[in-house]
C-alpha cells in the first residue's frame, strides 16, 4: 500500500530528544513488513537493503555502513545473520504494539528486543556493534512510549488486509484506519457490498417462500 501521511504527533513522547528515535520512525520500521491484500510483503529482502534503511533514518553512520557492507561481501553468512537479527527485533517490536492494542500481555518474544552476544536483551548501548545500537534505539522508541502507560493512541489499521501500525494523532483519538483514502474507503465499500448481498439474499428468500394457504 502507499505510505500513509503522518500528522504531527500530539504526544511529546512521539518526538525524539537528542539521540532518541521518534515513535514515528519506530512504527515505520515495524511497517517494513507489511500486509498487502492479505499477503505479507518484506521490504528487507537483503542485509544491504536493511542497512540502507538504517542509514536513511540516521541510525547508522556512513563509516559503519561501509564496514558492514565490506564484512557482508567477505562473509555472506554474516549478512544472513545480520538480516535475521533485524527481522527478529522488528517482529518483537510488532508484538509489543499488537499486545498494547489488544490490551493483553506481550509474548516472551518481547524479551528478545536488542541483540547481544548471548541472545537479545532490552537496553541501549552507545558502543559496540553499530547495528545492535540501531536496534536498541528503535526498540526504545516503542518501549519508551509504552513504559509510561501511554497505550491509548497506538493503533493497528482496522482493515484486516493491512495491519499497518500508526500513532493516532487525531483530535478525537478515534482514528481506525492508517489512511482513510485507502483502507477506510475499502472497508466502507466492503460493508456496503455486504449489505447489498444480505438484502439480495433476503429478497430472493421472500420471493421463493411458499405462500400460506387461504
Amino acid at each position: 500500500m502507499t505510505l500513509p501521511h503522518f500528522e504531527p504527533a500530539l504526544d511529546p513522547h512521539a518526538i525524539p530528544h537528542g539521540h532518541q528515535v521518534s515513535l514515528e520512525t519506530g512504527l515505520e520500521f515495524i511497517n517494513t513488513l507489511e500486509l498487502e491484500k492479505g499477503s505479507w510483503q518484506e521490504q528487507f529482502g537483503s542485509p544491504e537493503v536493511a542497512l540502507a534503511w538504517l542509514i536513511s533514518h540516521n541510525l547508522l553512520h556512513p563509516d559503519a555502513l561501509r564496514s558492514e557492507e565490506a564484512r557482508i561481501a567477505a562473509d555472506p553468512a554474516y549478512g544472513d545473520k545480520l538480516l535475521s537479527k533485524v527481522r527478529r527485533v522488528r517482529a518483537a517490536m510488532r508484538e509489543l504494539v499488537d499486545a498494547s492494542v489488544d490490551r493483553r500481555p506481550p509474548s516472551r518474544a518481547v524479551t528478545v528486543l536488542v541483540p547481544s552476544a548471548d541472545g537479545v536483551t532490552m537496553g541501549h548501548r552507545h558502543e559496540g556493534d553499530p547495528v545492535d545500537g540501531a536496534m536498541a534505539r528503535l526498540t526504545e522508541s516503542i518501549a519508551r512510549y509504552l513504559g509510561e502507560g501511554k497505550i491509548d493512541r497506538l493503533r493497528v489499521c482496522a482493515n484486516d488486509t493491512c495491519a499497518w501500525t500508526f500513532f493516532d494523532s487525531s483530535r478525537t483519538g478515534r482514528r481506525k484506519w492508517c489512511d482513510m483514502n485507502t483502507c477506510g474507503n475499502r472497508a466502507k465499500a466492503a460493508r456496503h457490498r455486504e449489505r447489498l448481498k444480505v438484502a439480495a439474499t433476503f429478497a430472493a428468500a421472500s420471493v421463493e417462500a411458499p405462500r400460506a394457504s387461504v
